[in-house]
C-alpha cells in the first residue's frame, strides 16, 4: 500500500470548496462538521477505479475552514500494488493531482504547502 499526502491553502470560500469537491470526490462519505466559533470543518472520502493497478485507489479529503475566507485541505491518497512486487505505478499521486486538478479548473487559487509522495507513519 502507498499514499501521496498534500497539504494547500484553497482562497475560497469554505462552502464553495466543500460542495465542489463533495460532489466530484465525495462518491464514498462526505460530511460537514460545525466546529466552536461559527467555523467549518469537512471531511470527504471517495474511490475511484484505476487501470494500472487494477484497483480502487482512495482518497481522504479534510478541509478546515479559516477566518480569512481560505480553506485549508489536506489530502491524502492510498492505492494497494499490483503484481508480483505490489507496484502502484503512482496511482496514489495521479488521484491527489486529480483533486488539485479539479480546484484548478473550477477557479480555485491553490497555494501547495507541502506534498510528500510515499507519504505513511514516519512523517507524523
Amino acid at each position: 500500500m502507498t499514499s501521496h499526502y498534500v497539504r494547500l491553502i484553497i482562497k475560497a470560500r469554505f462552502d464553495d470548496v466543500f460542495e465542489s469537491l463533495s460532489r466530484a470526490f465525495g462518491n464514498i462519505y462526505s460530511k460537514r462538521i460545525q466546529k466552536g466559533g461559527g467555523l467549518q470543518a469537512g471531511i470527504i472520502l471517495g474511490e475511484e477505479y484505476f487501470f494500472r493497478v487494477n484497483s480502487d485507489v482512495a482518497v481522504l479529503i479534510i478541509l478546515d475552514e479559516h477566518m480569512t475566507n481560505e480553506t485549508c485541505a489536506e489530502i491524502i491518497s492510498c492505492a494497494g500494488g499490483s503484481g508480483l512486487l505490489g507496484i502502484s505505478y503512482a496511482a496514489h499521486s495521479s488521484y491527489v493531482h486529480d483533486v488539485l486538478n479539479h480546484l484548478r479548473h473550477y477557479g480555485f487559487e491553490v497555494i501547495v504547502e507541502e506534498e510528500i509522495s510515499y507519504f505513511g507513519r514516519s512523517f507524523r
